[in-house]
């Protein structure tokens, strides 16, 4: 009797009509062209820890291959954008207390109620207007001679990347009509939760680019984009080699990134892929080493404290680890600068076609 169910309803499923084999027909062909153009399209993963400047170069992509950001868009990271300013600023008074920098006079009432105010706001929502009263307040704040102190020891705590930025330009972003700007948004920090995903043409080829969470409690979700990937652009903050991560605070961030590296480089799921290691935030890299050796971070580093000797060392530690050190590449970027990614990028490109070619035997 189960048999006979099992056979009547594997009748059923099976089109009977002209119009159910035309449209299963229909269906296979979809399919069909689904799976060829899917094997035509280089899926590249965005991969790294918190921080790195991931998204941004994911942003980036927006701006450089498809309409960039719509008008909702730009509403939605305004508050973020405002929330930011906050943040930098309560960073740079905290940052006072540590350092035992007393405010002036004429200040302190300013601070008073900037921290009121902070106090008041729904960080988690994010979705306050920053008055022109409160911003004109943070304006003084920023400038007073406290906070530019605090400001020039930056290296000594966790400040914002775009504190300055934003800081600098309050009495703009506080605007009642005010409309983010393209480097706005990409000076514009948030937490990236999930997976997204974007597909564009670039040089008569199609790419798929995913970006996943780069916090510990996001990466988990990794292992769900593994899939036929063609290239892993890993991000890692070459600037982070003087700081603990917040996350494990025993931890120094940039061997962090090194340990994540060893376990994706290794894993059997990127045998064919290529690895393309992008060394983000290279003009923060540059002002930290001339005041902190890399020795902070490795040791048995020999090298002088230039830029080439720098870089080239971090390059090496990465690359070691690499199963098969053809198909790694390695690039200094700095995720907000346009014109650097598209050149970055393109290269990039460049050697994965390239491979991808010799694993076809179409190239030698």
């Amino acid at each position: 009797m189960g048999a006979a169910a099992s056979s009547a309803a594997h009748k059923s499923d099976t089109p009977s009509t002209p119009i159910e084999k035309a449209v299963s027909r229909s269906i296979d062909r979809e399919l069909a062209k689904e799976k060829i153009e899917m094997a035509n399209v280089f899926k590249i993963l965005l991969l790294g820890g918190s921080e790195s400047g991931k998204t941004t170069i994911f942003k980036q992509m927006r701006i450089l291959h498809l309409d960039g950001f719509t008008r909702a868009d730009k509403i939605n990271y305004r508050y973020q954008i405002h929330s930011n300013a906050v943040d930098a600023l309560n960073q740079l008074v905290e940052a006072c207390q540590k350092f035992r920098i007393v405010h002036e006079s004429s200040i302190q009432g300013y601070v008073r109620d900037f921290l009121k105010f902070r106090t008041q706001t729904n960080n988690d929502q994010n979705d306050y207007e920053l008055r022109s009263d409160v911003a004109d307040k943070m304006h003084r704040i920023w400038i007073s001679g406290p906070i530019q102190m605090a400001y020039k020891r930056r290296w000594e705590f966790t400040l914002l990347d775009s504190a300055k930025y934003f800081l600098d330009s309050i009495n703009r972003i506080s605007e009642k009509d005010y409309m983010p700007t393209t480097q706005d948004i990409l000076q514009c920090r948030y937490r990236t939760t999930g997976i997204h995903e974007i597909s564009f043409i670039y040089n008569e080829l199609g790419f798929r680019m995913v970006d996943v969470g780069g916090q510990k409690s996001e990466r988990r979700k990794w292992i769900h984009c593994f899939d036929n990937v063609n290239m892993v652009l890993f991000i890692i903050a070459a600037s982070d080699y003087d700081m603990m991560d917040p996350e494990e605070t025993n931890q120094n961030r940039l061997l962090q990134n090194l340990d994540i590296f060893k376990t994706i480089v290794q894993s059997e799921y990127f045998r064919r892929a290529s690895i393309a290691l992008f060394m983000n935030k290279h003009d923060i890299f540059v002002e930290k080493l001339k005041n902190a050796s890399l020795k902070i971070c490795w040791p048995n580093y020999i090298g002088d404290n230039s830029i080439e000797d720098a870089s080239e060392f971090i390059t090496q530690q990465f690359q070691k680890h690499m199963p098969d050190k053809k198909k790694f590449f390695a690039f200094a970027t700095n995720a907000t600068d346009t014109r650097n990614i598209d050149l970055v990028f393109g290269s990039a490109v460049a050697h994965i076609v390239d491979q991808n070619l010799k694993a076809t035997g179409l190239q030698e």
